[in-house]
């Protein structure tokens, strides 16, 4: 797992959002390269999709794709205390490019350098509360897009509560270099598992966004939708 992988829709265009998302390890701990490069075993590629899906429309168009392969070293436990690990400091820094795929007006990249910290309270197996920040600045060209730093800015936030057996709340903001550019997104998730008899191991999601950029296309516009659906993994 890397970032949330789900699928939600709502009643307003566009209706329908999934994002699709994994991490994979490059260097396997068993190698003749991890004995002697011990860090060689914290490089990771990355993929993540985000689409939204308009189904009012005729024909049911997609509205717009992001498309984010990543490069990065994770680094998990640099820091931690007590002995159940009751806290714990988790680090990802590397690259992303960022596009939708598309050409001419609507098209759309970014390629940028970041550092992610992730702060974890609590244990695995019992209620955690997490805080991790992306901080990145921005690398090559911006022309298809050179204001699109005014509403993404430079950092993003997100935190998390809950237990892995229960319900948990995770909120996610990206900062534009104007607050008012800014935007939030709410997602609650039960996992079916609590429902024994189902064997069902995915998850209810409903999902709330405001504020700018759902959208890599529409960056610069601000958009309100609820969703609900469901999620593979949070």
């Amino acid at each position: 797992p890397h970032e949330p992988f789900y699928f939600v829709a709502g009643t307003e265009s566009p209706n329908a959002k999934f994002q699709l998302s994994f991490k994979y390890q490059l260097v396997d701990d068993r190698s003749g390269l991890a004995s002697h490069v011990g860090c060689a075993t914290n490089l990771f590629f990355a993929f993540t999709q985000t689409s939204l899906w308009d189904w009012n429309k005729e024909s049911a168009p997609f509205e717009d794709s992001s498309y984010k392969p990543e490069l990065m070293f994770q680094f998990n436990r640099l820091a931690h205390a007590g002995t159940n690990d009751w806290f714990r400091l988790d680090l990802q820094a590397g690259a992303m490019h960022e596009s939708n795929g598309r050409d001419g007006a609507n098209s759309r990249s970014l390629n940028l350098a970041f550092l992610r910290p992730k702060l974890i309270f609590g244990h695995d197996d019992d209620w955690q509360f997490t805080l991790a920040s992306r901080v990145w600045f921005y690398v090559g060209d911006l022309s298809d897009n050179p204001d699109i730093a005014r509403y993404r800015g430079h950092a993003d936030l997100r935190a998390t509560i809950g237990t892995p057996w229960g319900v948990e709340l995770a909120a996610f903001s990206r900062f534009g270099d104007d607050f008012d550019r800014a935007n939030l997104q709410l997602d609650l998730t039960i996992p079916l598992r609590r429902i024994r008899w189902t064997g069902f191991t995915w998850y209810l999601q409903a999902q709330y966004f405001t504020g700018y950029g759902e959208s890599l296309l529409h960056y610069n516009e601000r958009s309100d939708a609820w969703r609900i659906g469901f999620a593979l993994y949070r």
